[in-house]
């Protein structure tokens, strides 16, 4: 009896150590992906940053030219639709609550508040990079929509967080 309960506790070993060392496989630089079919690495899983969509200073023409091919009005408006229409979820940045087509509508009601003063985003992505095709994919997975604060004066005082959107 002692035999067959060495042999089994031999095999369980053997079984273990095989699932643990295919576990930590992994390339060097990231993990490997197999989730959405991407092919590469994954060098960035959530990699969150913002982005100036709306130049605050006319004088700068260097952010005026890297802005020129952006059709700023039509994504934001993009937006908005798609919460309106139930095609995306809108959530609250501070505390992550589901907001409602009514919470929307409340704050494009806010004074200080306008769809021609959204001029940041914040972008929650996963990159991928595969290295034998020299590609990187980007997905979204969310995007904050921000806002001109201004003071009475009219200078940008910062931003303020609207809502973000999750991207299916």
């Amino acid at each position: 009896m002692n035999k067959y309960k060495y042999i089994r506790h031999i095999t369980l070993g053997v079984v273990c150590f095989f699932f643990i060392f295919n576990a930590c496989k992994q390339k060097p630089g990231g993990s490997v992906i197999a989730d959405n079919d991407i092919p590469g690495i994954c060098i960035a899983d959530t990699i969150i940053y913002p982005v100036v969509i709306k130049n605050p200073d006319s004088l700068d023409l260097w952010t005026e030219q890297c802005l020129s091919q952006l059709e700023r009005r039509q994504f934001v408006d993009q937006l908005f639709d798609a919460v309106y229409n139930h095609k995306a979820k809108a959530f609250s940045y501070f505390d992550h609550e589901e907001l409602s087509t009514s919470d929307i509508k409340a704050i494009e009601k806010q004074e200080d508040f306008s769809r021609d003063k959204v001029a940041k985003l914040q972008f929650w992505e996963t990159w991928h990079f595969d290295e034998q095709q020299l590609v990187m994919t980007k997905k979204v997975h969310a995007v904050l929509l921000a806002y001109e604060f201004l003071t009475e004066d009219g200078e940008l005082r910062g931003y303020k967080a609207a809502f973000y959107v999750k991207m299916n």
